[in-house]
């Protein structure tokens, strides 16, 4: 039995049109012609149809499908399906990074009202996702992901904001000229490393990676008052700890 484009077309729930790109992209040929030259596919090409969609709905690319059929790819199908294997997680962690912002920006916006400040609480919580997505690798994202989920609740609020206070206190102690040395602002470091000990050691290179965005991002520290200065004047003072506080 042989079908013409339009019944092909109607059997495997696509369009005629996308017949024709599939040809023309040489996935899916005409066994035959009809007398008046119009298309005819048999069951050899229906077969080799269904082949394409199931490569297609794994995620391959059009261009790579061809010579996967003919024999004739550069690579071997389970470097090809690898590929798509970390293409896929890679799209499946931005998703859940995504999630994740979302969740937290509601969360926030749920305990401190609707106000006008709203959109700005979201366009913080995006700006602050896309600043680490350019700097953490898709390990530590994950990592750091896996780590902020294990907290409860109550804990992941007191995280959040403990930060801004301790920033916002580091900072005044510095504004103010105390010396790094001083017992106040030793207290405050070893409150720092303490929640920094929470998420920078989860992973290897966070710590280094977080100074350098830090220093390179002068909007993310203005949303979070984490400035270059403020990070080496904390690092000052915790050189002044005792050798066992500092790792």
């Amino acid at each position: 039995m042989d079908y013409t484009v339009g019944e092909l077309a109607r059997r495997a729930g696509l369009t005629v049109r996308t017949l024709h790109h599939y040809e023309a992209l040489g996935l899916l040929r005409p066994s035959g012609r009809s007398e008046a030259g119009y298309r005819r596919y048999g069951e050899a090409d229906v077969l080799r149809l269904h082949r394409v969609l199931a490569l297609r709905d794994a995620g391959l690319s059009l261009k790579d499908i061809a010579p996967l059929l003919d024999g004739e790819a550069p690579q071997p199908l389970a470097q090809v399906l690898q590929a798509q294997i970390e293409q896929i997680e890679a799209q499946l962690l931005a998703q859940e990074t995504l999630l994740q912002t979302l969740r937290n920006a509601a969360r926030r916006l749920a305990q401190h009202g609707d106000g006008g400040d709203a959109l700005q609480v979201l366009l913080d919580a995006m700006q602050i996702r896309r600043v680490h997505e350019r700097w953490f690798s898709p390990e530590q994202m994950r990592d750091l992901r896996q780590r902020w989920e294990t907290l409860p609740l109550a804990e992941r609020d007191a995280v959040e904001a403990e930060w801004p206070r301790l920033a916002a206190q580091a900072r005044a102690a510095m504004d103010a000229g105390l010396d790094p040395a001083t017992p106040a602002v030793q207290a405050l470091v070893r409150r720092w490393l303490v929640l920094q000990r929470q998420f920078l050691n989860v992973a290897p290179g966070m710590e280094d990676t977080m100074r350098r965005m830090y220093a390179a991002e002068p909007e993310l520290a203005r949303q979070t008052g984490i400035s270059p200065e403020l990070i080496a004047y904390l690092r000052r003072s915790k050189a002044t700890l005792p050798p066992e506080e500092q790792s």
